[in-house]
């Protein structure tokens, strides 16, 4: 084990803070209980930040390490706020099965300002929120997993085939959202 490996997984281990390793075509993600110059035995946690294991590793195995980026960091953030992330999911009302359409739902989203996903028949599926919408497209404000501005994007309504109103990755960038913007008020 090199100096700055020992280094990072000691720091790991201090601030209590999450790492992920990539083990394999695998991504661990856990907390450092303790580790020598040959083993890492780390407790684990899902995407999610929900326990999992207590896992040994050799330290041969791991080709890398990932302390305090980005992804990590949200996994860190999800462990924090489980009640909301994971929470009963709300959904739309006021919509009776003959008016449960995709327009209906887009159009719902723009009143309540819902941040939503829309799965497209494209690769590009996008989280945010609905600014305008016509018979024939919607506008919408969006947002990347991170809960980072990602521009504006135009989409026929006919290539959206699924509305997802609310799930974990929704409401994470909801909170992160809220969570900002309460910061840049203070």
């Amino acid at each position: 084990m090199g100096a700055l490996l020992t280094d990072l997984l000691q720091r790991a281990q201090r601030s209590r803070r999450l790492v992920a390793l990539k083990v394999g075509s695998d991504l661990l993600l856990g907390y450092v209980l303790s580790h020598n110059p040959d083993m890492l035995l780390v407790r684990t946690v899902t995407r999610q930040g929900v326990p999992s294991t207590v896992r040994s590793l050799h330290l041969h195995e791991v080709a890398q390490v990932y302390f305090d980026d980005k992804y990590v960091r949200l996994i860190e953030f999800k462990e924090q706020h489980p009640e909301i992330i994971f929470g009963a999911v709300p959904a739309p009302e006021g919509l009776g099965q003959q008016y449960l359409t995709v327009p209906a739902l887009l159009q719902r989203a723009l009143e309540l300002r819902q941040l939503v996903q829309l799965l497209t028949s494209a690769d590009n599926d996008p989280y945010g929120y609905v600014l305008r919408l016509t018979e024939d497209e919607v506008l919408l404000e969006t947002y990347n997993d991170y809960g980072e501005p990602d521009g504006q994007v135009v989409l026929q309504i006919d290539d959206v085939s699924s509305v997802v109103w609310s799930d974990e990755d929704t409401r994470t960038i909801e909170l992160l959202l809220r969570q900002r913007g309460a910061a840049a008020q203070e």
